[in-house]
């Protein structure tokens, strides 16, 4: 158990109370010594695994910046978690007539008017570059990069490097200028690097307010990573012709059990054919138990069904198929209107079975009681231990769920070359 602790007194009380009202009652333990003892002036590295609540933290010291006049930016990698933010600070720094502004995918702010914006790496290189161009550099007090990891992305950490570089380089060139850095994520496997880059104070906790337990799965057996023994089967009424790693048996399992999952894949094709098998196999389960068929929420698919049928003039054929049966996948080859839907709707329940890419890993804030994670093992697609992390992390809703399940990647190097070769599966 963990002991939560008051917010610190130079937050204002009608701030807090939207936390409240968010169910989030007090600070743990590391939350609160980070705000109450940091300095507002050196760079910052949190690294905190997901659910730990690094984005309050990053949402409070920024929100100080901003009381004393300064512009603040929240930097988010994808489109998607950047409106979410938007729309959450939105409605809590208006309590202190605070106006925050979006620069997110095709929408820019009308005006000048405001003391926060949250936009993605694109749009915020394109900001700073304007503030150089101007002269109003100096009106920037704080840039919070989240998902710093990034950096390490082949296709977009070149844009958050420049971004991060700008804003360093000027630190030191600009007279008059001080913008604070503040970079956090769940996986920073080369901290000390990026420490020592920005100049940064680090902050590293391992405190995850629900437990998470890893576990691998071979030929339908459940081993314990911490130990490495067997700790149960799948079974025999879950295991269905054609599923080999049990990745469909263990998603039908949970909706037995009135658990939401996620189930990462390493293709698009192999997304949309594995959402397919598991739709069609609780189909089945439907029409044998009007209990199983219960689960459906038939009334929020049909709204759900045209939400789409507004935004899109075709909604994808395989999404038609799945979505009767309560299960949705997400890939770049949807639009972003019907990818949005999806995640409204699995953050809201409707939807019990969610098929991706790694993409959504740490693109989204969508936490599931159970995570799996096909074999990724052979060719260009295997994942690195930063993308198991994200995925892994994914497991776990505050306040819902005691404990969830997961395994290390690495983990099966321990098990003979039989069993390596075979389709395995990590179960979060």
């Amino acid at each position: 158990m963990y002991e939560l602790l008051s917010f610190p007194s130079w937050i204002p009380s009608c701030v807090t109370q939207h936390y409240h009202d968010k169910g989030i009652k007090g600070l743990f333990q590391w939350q609160h010594e980070v705000l109450s003892t940091d300095n507002g002036i050196d760079n910052l590295l949190i690294s905190a695994p997901t659910s730990a609540g690094k984005s309050i933290v990053a949402e409070l010291l920024a929100l100080k910046i901003a009381l004393k006049g300064k512009r603040v930016l929240f930097v988010l990698p994808y489109i998607s978690v950047a409106k979410e933010k938007l729309n959450l600070i939105q409605k809590i720094w208006r309590s202190v007539d605070l106006q925050v502004a979006g620069f997110i995918g095709a929408t820019s702010a009308p005006s000048r008017e405001w003391i926060a914006a949250v936009c993605t790496m694109e749009k915020a290189n394109s900001l700073l570059n304007h503030a150089l161009q101007d002269g109003t550099f100096h009106e920037y007090g704080m840039i919070v990069l989240d998902e710093i990891h990034m950096l390490d992305d082949p296709s977009r950490g070149g844009t958050l490097e420049n971004l991060a570089t700008k804003i360093l380089f000027c630190n030191k060139n600009v007279e008059n200028t001080h913008v604070r850095l503040l970079g956090m994520s769940a996986t920073l496997p080369n901290l000390e690097k990026i420490k020592t880059w920005m100049s940064a104070e680090v902050k590293v906790t391992d405190f995850r307010p629900i437990e998470l337990n890893e576990f691998m799965s071979y030929d339908g057996f459940v081993y314990d990573m911490r130990n490495k023994k067997e700790v149960r089967k799948l079974d025999v009424s879950h295991r269905y012709p054609g599923d080999v790693d049990c990745s469909v048996g263990f998603s039908v399992e949970a909706v037995y059990q009135k658990k939401q999952t996620l189930v990462f894949c390493s293709s698009k094709n192999e997304v949309e054919n594995t959402a397919l098998e598991i739709a069609k196999q609780l189909d089945g389960c439907y029409r044998k138990s009007s209990e199983m068929e219960s689960r459906v929420n038939k009334k929020a698919l049909l709204a759900m069904k045209a939400d789409l049928e507004q935004f899109c003039r075709e909604i994808d054929p395989i999404l038609m198929k799945t979505l009767p049966r309560a299960v949705a996948y997400h890939h770049a080859g949807l639009t972003s209107e019907e990818r949005e839907c999806i995640e409204k709707a699995f953050r809201e329940g409707v939807v019990l079975v969610l098929v991706a890419t790694s993409t959504l890993s740490s693109g989204v804030n969508m936490p599931a009681y159970r995570v799996i994670i096909k074999s990724q093992t052979r060719g260009p697609a295997a994942i690195s231990s930063t993308t198991y992390q994200q995925m892994a992390g994914r497991a776990g809703r505050l306040g819902q769920s005691e404990n969830v399940d997961a395994i290390r990647k690495s983990a099966f190097d321990d098990f003979s070359e039989e069993v390596r070769c075979y389709p395995l599966l990590f179960l979060v």
